[in-house]
């Protein structure tokens, strides 16, 4: 196995040619790429990154973002992604969790955070792609050294690629290490389960900063010898546009961001026949839109289970064999993965626990400085998700929900996902989200939050008697509010954190 730098440059000298990037009129050869990879490289080595130093990236799409993901890479450092929504709070706890010595930026976004300067005292360079007129700081582009030699920094497989920060859903932001071994790990796997090839163009509208859009879409492309489309950032018009223009075969995406793409289709004005494989992650997808997703636009679509602590997909479904309705898959290559129970026991076949997993797409460095969560988290050598589910005798896992979100009303449990895929499938809802609130007779009851269609309209009672006909009337939600959006993360995630503490807000 190679490290990430290695995988680059050997598809570069293979079929220099090809293309390998494209974002807007921008058409990068994988040659001219790994050329511009060395001589940042090159040009960070002389600035004095040393190997394992942590370096932050604090960009939106575009294809100097890659260039520098890379070039900090091939140079030996350590890549610490930074959401582009984050603020001076944030990039501090990072980058001092991190120690971070170097920060590469958009001058805009540093423009509005500069102050962290002072919060951050092993910050040693800021390198800024804009002007390059920012007091204390240093051009991006100036940093890129005139030799485009190949730089070969001796790194092991289990070297820290990057360190991504978990989107805090359970508390404080803790930092996952990825190394070279686990992330092409998950790559491999990606690449078997979707069958992808050199003439392949994948399509990214996710953000450069998620481990989904990182190790998924970036890292198979240029394992694979294809080309990655990028645009800025998801828009479901901007979506369709760029699968049409550029023929791309794959796409990439959360539930959410589906949802909005099947509004905006119509297949009178957006020619994506190119289009044959779509993934979906981030969160559970709904047999009823998989459907959908399928039936409308005509593609294979493979729903996965993962987390950023295993980079990506830890299970799959294959573009060729056996897909399960409700079902995320199976474990990828080298991966394994259990049911248990809180005491660790593991469950048979059918029983609901909590999902347990090993493998190589876990790094050996587990949480940045975090000994005690990682204690409990990777007790027994098995990372403990947090999520439910259970797999059946062909080993096929179905994730049923987070345990956080379990809804016990009157000692009965209702799994909010579950009340989701039935929402899902009313030919109104365009999104939903389930959480519990407090209620002093039954403990905690249902509650749905829905967004409807365009042009639709519904009464609370419609919604609720919808669900009471398809599922067990206790686990319907006693109460509907409508609303015009759902809060969101930067990849469409549905935060059901924001959903409760407006209710506490409300009752306080």
């Amino acid at each position: 196995m190679q490290t990430i730098s290695q995988m680059l440059a050997e598809t570069a000298n293979y079929e220099p040619d090809r293309i390998a990037l494209i974002f807007g009129d921008e058409h990068q050869t994988y040659g001219n790429l790994n050329r511009n990879v060395n001589r940042m490289a090159n040009g960070l080595i002389s600035l004095g990154i040393q190997p394992g130093d942590r370096a932050m990236l604090f960009m939106k799409n575009s294809t100097m973002l890659v260039t520098a993901y890379f070039g900090l890479i091939r140079a030996g450092a350590t890549v610490v992604p930074l959401n582009v929504m984050h603020r001076r709070h944030e990039i501090s706890h990072i980058g001092t969790d991190t120690s971070a010595k170097m920060i590469i930026a958009d001058e805009d976004l540093w423009l509005n955070e500069a102050s962290v300067k002072v919060d951050l005292p092993d910050l040693q360079h800021v390198l800024l792609n804009g002007t390059g007129n920012t007091e204390g700081t240093k051009s991006l582009a100036g940093a890129f050294s005139e030799s485009s030699a190949h730089t070969q920094v001796d790194l092991g497989l289990d070297s820290i690629a990057s360190i991504i920060y978990t989107s805090g859903t359970t508390g404080r932001p803790k930092g996952a290490t990825q190394t070279h071994r686990s992330i092409l790990s998950n790559v491999i796997g990606c690449f078997t389960r979707n069958k992808f090839c050199r003439e392949d163009r994948l399509l990214c509208a996710l953000p450069l900063f998620n481990n989904f859009a990182i190790n998924v879409v970036m890292m198979s492309t240029f394992f694979t010898g294809a080309a990655m489309v990028v645009i800025d950032r998801f828009d479901a018009r901007k979506v369709l546009d760029n699968i049409s223009e550029h023929k791309c075969t794959y796409f990439a995406g959360t539930p959410t961001m589906f949802s909005y793409l099947l509004q905006e289709y119509d297949p009178g004005k957006n020619d994506i026949g190119s289009l044959r494989v779509t993934n979906s992650g981030g969160a559970h997808c709904p047999g009823s839109l998989i459907r959908r997703i399928e039936d409308t636009l005509g593609v294979v679509h493979l729903d996965g289970y993962g987390q950023t602590e295993g980079c990506g997909f830890t299970t799959l479904n294959p573009v060729v064999g056996v897909r399960k309705e409700n079902s995320v898959g199976t474990p990828i290559s080298n991966m394994q993965l259990k049911i248990v129970t809180d005491d660790d026991q593991e469950l048979p076949p059918g029983e609901v626990g909590e999902i347990v997993e090993s493998g190589d797409v876990f790094s050996i460095h587990r949480y940045w400085n975090r000994p005690d969560v990682n204690e409990k988290v990777y007790r027994g050598g098995w990372f403990h998700s947090g999520d439910l589910g259970y797999v059946d005798k062909d080993g096929y896992l179905f994730v049923v929900d987070r345990k956080q979100d379990l809804i016990i009303t009157g000692g009965a449990n209702i799994y909010p996902a579950e009340v989701e895929e039935v929402l899902y499938s009313h030919p109104k809802v365009a999104l939903a989200a389930v959480i519990g609130v407090p209620d002093e007779v039954k403990g905690e009851l249902a509650k749905a939050y829905v967004v409807l269609k365009k042009g639709e309209t519904a009464a609370e009672r419609e919604i609720i008697d919808f669900v009471r006909e398809r599922i067990a009337k206790y686990k319907a939600p006693r109460m509907v509010e409508f609303v015009e959006s759902l809060p969101q993360g930067p990849t469409g995630k549905i935060l059901k954190r924001e959903l409760r503490d407006r209710l506490k807000e409300l009752k306080s």
